[in-house]
């Protein structure tokens, strides 16, 4: 009878034993989650329900009269395909800057490429606020203030850092065994790169890129130096724009934010098990 009754107890205090790990990572995601529901809660609730004490998470009526005064707005589209634009086409050059580099970092080592590496990454601790007053007056002397050439070009080493620091990461664990077969093949430092490297590093660079994104997506202070305009504003300073002087139009703000924020959680819901698969797969491949 002992042998029958200890297979069953051992299940349940396994489950016992996992009970404060699972309270831990629901507190967890209920405070990253709040926020999120709070904007997506105020965005449907009419002013008056926005104002009412005490405040309330969920609306007690919805609306969509805050969704139709954002969409009504001429700067909408402008806002959105100006934050697309420029974190498109400063991810997609920090990437062509940041694979080579990246690998030359961690498998082809000089003489100081780690003090060169350590100061290339460093520059992603600056806050962005010190670096307004420089990036206005460049930008201004070559004529690039409120366009989307000068977002993209600004937003370059915001990204360029981040997506150089993780791939470094990858190919600093790369296996070296094939780094060699390629070599004993005949194949140089780039047809390696570009042959054996860059298919196995496939999950890294997906990785890369999509923080890369993210970070050129979210900016503010940056995008808010070097444009005056709706024709060059990006989203973040479009929701800004709904504090004003006198008053702030906060289910507007939260509805543009909500349409802003969409896009993003979706793509990182429908990528996030695909990355995680590739990375484990990259890893037993390498």
């Amino acid at each position: 009878m002992a042998t029958l009754t200890l297979p069953a107890r051992a299940p349940r205090r396994a489950w016992l034993r996992d009970v404060p790990a699972w309270a831990f990572l629901t507190l967890v995601s209920a405070s990253f989650l709040l926020p999120v529901i709070w904007v997506f809660s105020t965005s449907l609730k009419p002013t008056a329900d926005i104002f009412k004490v005490p405040s309330t998470l969920f609306p007690h009526r919805i609306t969509g009269e805050n969704y139709q005064a954002v969409a009504s707005s001429d700067g909408l589209l402008h806002f959105m395909a100006n934050s697309l634009v420029a974190a498109c086409g400063s991810t997609l050059i920090a990437l062509l800057l940041a694979i080579p580099a990246a690998f030359a970092f961690a498998k082809l080592p000089f003489r100081l490429s780690g003090l060169y590496f350590a100061a290339a990454v460093l520059t992603r601790m600056f806050p962005p606020i010190a670096l307004g007053l420089p990036y206005f007056l460049e930008f201004r002397s070559l004529g690039l203030i409120d366009t989307r050439t000068g977002l993209i070009l600004a937003y370059i080493p915001v990204v360029l850092p981040l997506v150089l620091w993780i791939l470094e990461g990858f190919f600093r664990d790369f296996s070296q065994e094939l780094l060699e077969a390629a070599r004993i093949d005949g194949l140089g430092v780039v047809r390696t790169l570009v042959k054996i490297v860059l298919p196995l590093a496939t999950p890294a660079i997906g990785v890369a890129t999509l923080f890369g994104f993210l970070a050129a997506w979210n900016e503010f202070v940056i995008a808010l130096t070097v444009t005056r305009t709706p024709a060059a504003q990006t989203m973040p300073v479009g929701i800004s724009s709904y504090v004003t002087q006198f008053q702030t139009f906060w289910g507007q703000m939260t509805a543009a934010a909500a349409l802003y924020l969409l896009p993003v959680l979706l793509l990182t819901i429908v990528a996030q098990r695909g990355i995680v698969q590739g990375l484990t797969a990259g890893s037993t491949k390498g």
